[in-house]
């Protein structure tokens, strides 16, 4: 099978504001951090082709050189792309765009703030087979591979079933950010859904009207609800380094981020 993993990173303003992150270091440490954990986690898949694409929207130089020093010690292929346009909106579509112009079999579409656990990927992989096969599943599939806490806030929980492999539980549901595994044929299919929310989404603001809201719960959301069957991983497989709301309680983060963050002397201390 044929992957290709597809990452923005931009190292200046956060676009949800000042709010600290959970793990509160300088953007440019937790990019080099999570892509390290990504990269190291690509490293231990052996029978799969894996490609690198990285859409930089204009990082400064030192994050630029940080970059082509942790993919240095990748063992698959990667290139690095300077976007010419600047923004939050347009590095998502071109990113969405990236996947749905894939020739790969699957596409990740992921953020430069998702810490990845050593087996991530390869489980990712071996999941998606898996589950495809042995329950038969028709439909396309999306992985999610975070166990997002927000998603078990009472009165809010969406129905789903659970499915299982020899490793662990997979839970159904109907969100995920702009970091999903899945086909590029899921993007070719409903590419006007993924068109609209990268090129309107903005973070809500107190006093808006949220039905004017375009954000993914409205957009890419409504295809996890009938169209294709978006799983996550109990426990996660990532964990999305964002606010205190995003934190998984049921995992130690600065224990996965002094373990996973590391290659070689690029590394960040964090306790």
């Amino acid at each position: 099978m044929k992957l290709e993993i597809i990452i923005r990173t931009h190292d200046d303003k956060n676009i949800h504001g000042n709010k600290p992150r959970y793990i509160n270091i300088p953007k440019k440490d937790l990019i080099v951090g999570c892509l390290s954990s990504l990269i190291n986690s690509a490293n231990l898949v052996k029978n799969h082709s894996i490609h690198f694409t990285i859409l930089d929207d204009h990082s400064t130089h030192k994050l630029i050189s940080s970059l082509i020093s942790i993919f240095s010690h990748s063992n698959h292929s990667w290139e690095l792309i300077h976007l010419k346009e600047k923004g939050f909106n347009s590095s998502g579509y071109m990113q969405f765009l990236t996947c749905k112009n894939s020739d790969a079999d699957l596409v990740y579409s992921v953020e430069d703030d998702y810490l990845h656990c050593e087996n991530a990927i390869s489980e990712m992989l071996f999941s998606y087979e898996y589950l495809k096969s042995y329950y038969n599943l028709q439909k396309e599939l999306c992985i999610f591979p975070f166990d997002n806490p927000e998603d078990y806030i009472p009165h809010q929980m969406y129905p789903g079933r659970v499915f299982r492999t020899p490793i662990r539980h997979w839970r159904e549901g109907i969100w995920t950010t702009f970091t999903m595994m899945t086909t590029p044929k899921v993007f070719r299919d409903y590419w006007s859904v993924f068109e609209k929310l990268a090129l309107q989404y903005k973070p809500f603001a107190p006093g808006e009207n949220p039905a004017n809201l375009v954000d993914e719960g409205n957009t890419i959301g409504e295809i996890w609800k009938s169209d294709v069957i978006r799983i996550n991983p109990i426990p996660s497989l990532a964990l999305h380094i964002q606010f205190e709301e995003q934190r998984d309680p049921h995992i130690n983060h600065l224990n996965w981020w002094n373990k996973y963050s590391k290659i070689h002397k690029f590394e960040v201390n964090y306790d």
